[in-house]
């Protein structure tokens, strides 16, 4: 089972701005396991600081040289899809992203009826919390490689 797992994190729409991406978190998955992991921040308005350090991108757009041969022609899981398929398809209309695998849908399909379908809930009822030292939820690195190993626990997948 080879993959991308992917989560962006986003400014988010206060007051009326626009809700753009300053991190995007990957954990690639190869033969089962997580063989690789790494992050890019850009550098837009509203983002938290770290998005402004030196070593930060441009905004995602303009920086989609740097970034997007990692996440084109392979297939891509994220938690609830919706998110990150609209910021790829916003970001490069043209392109075709995925096939696409949602852990969302996966867990209700092999486990309906749980309280909660949140990300971190089902890493927690699985026992697939993350250990990275100084990361936790909503940090794009944390997530993604949250959400691969919620895809490796989900397992064999249908129709993939």
């Amino acid at each position: 089972m080879n993959f991308l797992a992917i989560d962006f994190e986003t400014t988010g729409y206060d007051f009326g701005s626009a809700n753009e991406p300053w991190q995007l978190g990957f954990a690639r998955v190869e033969d089962g396991a997580i063989v690789e992991t790494g992050e890019w921040f850009f550098d837009v308005e509203g983002a938290p600081e770290r998005a402004h350090e030196s070593d930060a991108l441009g905004t995602l757009q303009s920086s989609f040289e740097t970034w997007a041969p990692k996440l084109i022609g392979v297939r891509l899981v994220a938690h609830n899809i919706a998110c990150e398929r609209t910021i790829l398809t916003r970001a490069a209309p043209l392109t075709k992203w995925g096939p696409w695998v949602d852990t969302m849908k996966l867990a209700k399909a092999r486990y309906p009826g749980l309280p909660s379908y949140k990300l971190g809930d089902l890493c927690e009822m699985f026992g697939q919390v993350p250990q990275i030292d100084g990361r936790t939820w909503h940090d794009g690195l944390y997530d993604a490689v949250a959400c691969a190993n919620l895809a490796l626990f989900l397992g064999a997948w249908p129709g993939v």
